[in-house]
């Protein structure tokens, strides 16, 4: 899989570039099975026309540039996971697209003729909530009407969860709450962020709230089951020494022991 790195400056010379290819877009933190059902049609939609696939993605979150806050908005996961992950389910293409005020100030009408049209996108897939263009203003009846003669739009209802819509928002209020319970069920498996024995949570992850959980902690051939006592938004310990790892240690959250 290649990634390109997208600009509203550099579009340019991106313009024209690709053949024919079906585009799944959205900010797409942490792959759950919303996310993964609207990738999947775009890979399905590819091998039916015989096209290649591609995943649209944006960062950072458009959030922390409209609100002035990246310091505090809370990943699921870090870029170079998300890459990992798209490769894994075989799309070729990944545009990760720069998210800043000249990104957010195109109107709908540009947007489309830059970032789809002008990378030949001829299937464009998206959930029934997606939003695009200067505040938002674009929504799927005018992509629909933008790309008419250039690409077709593939609509993918939402997945819900206990009569809830699955969103990354939804997961990020499970782990300020610690229930670590509904997260498999929202993601398709357990929740996981990685761990440096030496300098603790690595960046673009985030703990769950404070309390005693059952964790499984993975590091290359290993897997030991311990528990963790998450003190804050980046601290924890753990009953079990890693100290003597030295990669990164991978951590799935299992349930929830106690929560403060």
């Amino acid at each position: 899989m290649q990634t390109i790195h997208l600009t509203s400056q550099t579009m340019a010379q991106w313009q024209n570039h690709f053949q024919q290819q079906a585009v799944a877009i959205g900010f797409f933190d942490g792959l759950h099975k919303g996310h993964l059902s609207v990738i999947q049609e775009a890979k399905r939609l590819a091998g039916e026309y015989g096209i290649a696939s591609a995943v649209m993605s944006f960062f950072p979150h458009p959030k922390t540039v409209l609100s002035g806050q990246s310091a505090s908005f809370q990943y699921l996961m870090p870029l170079e996971e998300k890459q990992a992950a798209l490769e894994e389910l075989g799309i070729d293409t990944l545009f990760l697209v720069h998210f800043d005020r000249n990104l957010a100030g195109l109107s709908p009408a540009d947007f489309v003729q830059q970032f789809l049209i002008g990378l030949n996108a001829v299937q464009v897939v998206c959930g029934n909530d997606f939003h695009y263009g200067s505040r938002g203003s674009g929504n799927i009846q005018k992509l629909t009407e933008q790309g008419h003669g250039h690409f077709h739009v593939s609509v993918v209802e939402l997945m819900e969860y206990a009569g809830e819509k699955i969103s990354s928002t939804r997961i990020r209020q499970a782990l300020a709450q610690g229930n670590i319970s509904i997260l498999r069920k929202l993601l398709g498996k357990f929740y996981s962020v990685n761990w440096c024995p030496h300098n603790g949570l690595l960046p673009f992850y985030s703990l769950p709230a404070p309390g005693k959980y059952e964790v499984k902690l993975n590091h290359e051939n290993e897997s030991i089951f311990c528990t963790a006592q998450v003190l804050n938004d980046k601290e924890a310990h753990f009953t079990h020494d890693f100290d003597q790892w030295s990669h990164s240690i991978k951590i799935e959250w299992i349930r929830s022991i106690e929560t403060f």
